[in-house]
């Protein structure tokens, strides 16, 4: 992706949150960032917001800061104010970072305090499934989002989302997705999130793909590089679909299938 296509996407989709803001005046707006993608967004905020953190314009979900304590990998809520007739100067870093990296930045809005918002994401964080293992569910990885968002029951979807009216993230695919919730007032969600083992499943694959092109990258970077990282993950995810259940049971079976589907690939690339 060019520069300028992220500042063209980072503009539309700072310009809809703050059209969105207009809207629901009553709601607040938080950007849930994966300090993964961007660890020293955290000192920047920082520096931006001032250091007094009693202000509540931005709280860790938890911490995992670096050794000199001024990067952060974890996760944290910036509040966002609505700007007067056009996107606050925060709105529109925090939608770039969205558009630049998509699993790092999501947009929340509800009509909890961000302390109350807080406290509510980090009672969802529990995973407990039906072979008594406990997870750590990683929402404010935006991959997360989507298999939550098809995999949870009707009643569990409900109330995992009750404390937002909705949640905003982009898929790998670049598309703006949106989580609607039931805007509640109050939280009444208590965890853990319980799995049954199809859910647990469903998790687990959808991963797969991460998986492999992780190893692959350690291993053919350069074939990797051919292809921007939408079209490795669809070049992947069709790849593994057609895994047998000998290739699935295998990590180096799986690599060889998807670097056989991107050398494919690759040759058809150059021969049209």
């Amino acid at each position: 992706m060019t520069n300028t296509t992220i500042e063209l996407e980072s503009e539309a989709l700072a310009v809809a949150i703050h059209e969105f803001q207009v809207a629901t005046p009553g709601l607040q707006t938080c950007a849930l960032v994966y300090g993964v993608a961007y660890p020293q967004l955290y000192r920047e905020l920082r520096q931006w917001l001032g250091q007094d953190m009693a202000d509540q314009r931005l709280s860790l979900i938890f911490d995992a800061h670096s050794e000199d304590r001024r990067d952060q990998y974890g996760p944290y809520l910036v509040r966002i104010a609505p700007g007067a007739s056009k996107p606050a100067s925060l709105l529109t870093k925090l939608a770039r970072c969205c558009v630049d990296d998509f699993r790092g930045v999501s947009f929340l809005f509800s009509q909890l305090p961000l302390g109350d918002l807080v406290a509510g994401l980090r009672e969802r964080l529990d995973v407990t499934c039906d072979d008594r293992s406990e997870w750590q569910m990683k929402f404010f990885d935006t991959r997360s989002l989507a298999v939550l968002d098809r995999t949870l029951s009707v009643e569990q979807r409900r109330a995992y989302s009750c404390l937002v009216n909705e949640w905003w993230y982009i898929d790998r695919y670049g598309s703006l997705r949106r989580i609607t919730g039931d805007n509640a007032t109050t939280d009444s969600y208590c965890g853990p999130l319980e799995l049954n083992e199809q859910q647990a499943v469903s998790f687990i694959d959808a991963g797969l793909a991460d998986s492999v092109l992780h190893s692959l990258s350690l291993t053919d970077d350069d074939l990797l590089a051919i292809f921007d990282a939408r079209t490795r993950y669809r070049i992947c995810e069709e790849a593994l679909a057609g895994a047998s259940e000998d290739e699935r049971n295998s990590a180096l079976l799986l690599a060889d299938r998807v670097r056989e589907a991107m050398l494919s690939a690759q040759e058809r690339s150059e021969r049209a």
